[in-house]
């Protein structure tokens, strides 16, 4: 009986071989569309696995890896000379909002609409480090380089908290404890619910530093909220953003281009979503809702080519 357990334990893991070495030659000869159908339901299973919050920070990584061997996940490379070396924004500050004040700081540049007042955007560039950050600050501090002067005691028993857009702990391990320091301006805040701040939008900021460095070593972030014409929402002078979005790029050394990726977050209570896909937009929507210029150093073609197309899913 065992015997024959055992043979056919043989037989079904030949079979399971064969099986796979079928799908591995189809999936070699299909076209891009195909591979990508062919990798959605496996991209779904690593997802899953990757995003619950309780797997080995070590298998994360490994699943990171695989996932990014994917045609799904790696995308599309636009041929582009490397950024400037040290450069906080890749291909240049956004533009195409005039009269915004940019405020060059250690380790992150902000676009500061004094009129608004608060941020455009925020720059940032993070690459490896330790992990290490020196002790958070306590305090936000007026910044005196803005005319709008805006104060922390603006935001008391607001509702809303001071949300980093440029991010505490990136910078801090980045960059050092001076530029940590200088992420607590008021320049770089804008409000954020609690649960959005210390939930999604922090694990995404999370996930930069950590996840996206370890695989892709350098990467420029930009990030900033969406204001309409006329906010709906205010506390005293200060605005409410209507959602939040960050636009990340990193060179690839191998193709001798850049690839990017775009998140558009709704301004809700979000704690938690694993399926991080689901705010993946084009470089050209965030343009439409702010108003910005993405990579104007770039060739137009280069631009349009980086821009228009969406990522397939999450990196």
């Amino acid at each position: 009986m065992t015997r024959r357990v055992l043979r056919l334990l043989g037989w079904l893991s030949a079979l399971a071989l064969v099986l796979v070495g079928l799908l591995a030659v189809v999936y070699v000869a299909i076209d891009r569309s195909g591979k990508k159908a062919m990798e959605g339901p496996a991209l779904d299973l690593v997802d899953r696995v990757r995003e619950d919050g309780e797997t080995p920070r070590r298998v994360v990584g490994w699943l990171d890896r695989v996932a990014d061997a994917t045609v799904s996940v790696r995308g599309d490379v636009v041929s582009a000379p490397p950024p400037a070396q040290g450069s906080v924004c890749a291909y240049g500050e956004p533009a195409g909002r005039p009269g915004l004040q940019l405020l060059a700081n250690r380790g992150y540049s902000v676009g500061y609409d004094n009129a608004l007042p608060g941020p455009r955007w925020a720059a940032y560039r993070v690459s490896p480090h330790s992990g290490q950050a020196p002790p958070r600050p306590s305090a936000f501090r007026t910044d005196r380089r803005t005319t709008a002067l805006v104060r922390t005691e603006e935001y008391t028993r607001s509702g809303y908290d001071r949300g980093h857009m440029a991010p505490n702990y990136a910078v801090a391990v980045c960059h050092g404890a001076e530029a940590q320091a200088e992420t607590f301006l008021m320049s770089n805040v804008a409000p954020q619910l609690h649960a959005l701040n210390a939930g999604l939008w922090k694990d995404l900021e999370q996930r930069i530093a950590q996840r996206y460095v370890e695989r892709y070593g350098e990467v420029w972030v930009v990030v900033g909220p969406v204001h309409a014409a006329a906010p709906a929402l205010r506390f005293g002078r200060i605005p409410v953003p209507e959602a939040f979005w960050a636009v990340i790029s990193e060179y690839d050394e191998a193709e001798k281009g850049v690839r990017a990726v775009a998140y558009l977050v709704p301004h809700e209570e979000k704690w938690r979503d694993r399926e991080l896909t689901r705010y993946v937009v084009s470089v050209d929507r965030i343009e439409e809702v702010t108003g910005l210029d993405f990579f104007p150093a770039l060739s137009p073609g280069a631009q349009a080519a980086l821009e228009s197309r969406k990522a397939d899913r999450a990196w």
